[in-house]
């Protein structure tokens, strides 16, 4: 992790991959996802209680440099700020569903759950 971007390299190459996103923030949040500079999807939204901001299904490369880019804004004209701080877990597995997860925190407390990035894939028995 780099400031406020991600550096995806645990997805199996190949493999449908889930991208799910949530927020817990009045903030409005946005996650860029890119690879090898190409943009793949964006997702911007706010709310608590997990609220969803979008999902999209790509395809893993392990050739290509995937990123993921956090920023949040405080109002509806302010500039995107970079979220302070991120954590990742995983990849976890269970059975055969795996699960990896990148949180941020905007800083403005310590819950670290203002905008979650979950990768999900499952692997052939």
């Amino acid at each position: 992790m780099n400031g406020n971007t991600c550096e995806i390299s645990e997805l199996p190459d190949g493999v449908t991959v889930t991208v799910k996103v949530t927020t817990n923030s009045r903030h409005t949040q946005k996650i860029t996802l890119t690879r090898n500079d190409e943009v793949l999807c964006a997702f911007v939204g706010s709310g608590e209680r997990n609220a969803m901001t979008g999902q999209w299904t790509i395809v893993a490369s392990a050739r290509a440099k995937l990123l993921a880019k956090f920023e949040y804004q405080t109002d509806i004209n302010a500039e995107w700020r970079k979220s302070s701080q991120l954590k990742s877990g995983g990849p976890y597995t269970i059975g055969s569903y795996n699960l990896l997860v990148v949180v941020a925190e905007n800083g403005d407390d310590a819950d670290y759950n203002d905008c979650v990035l979950e990768f999900s894939w499952s692997t052939p028995a």
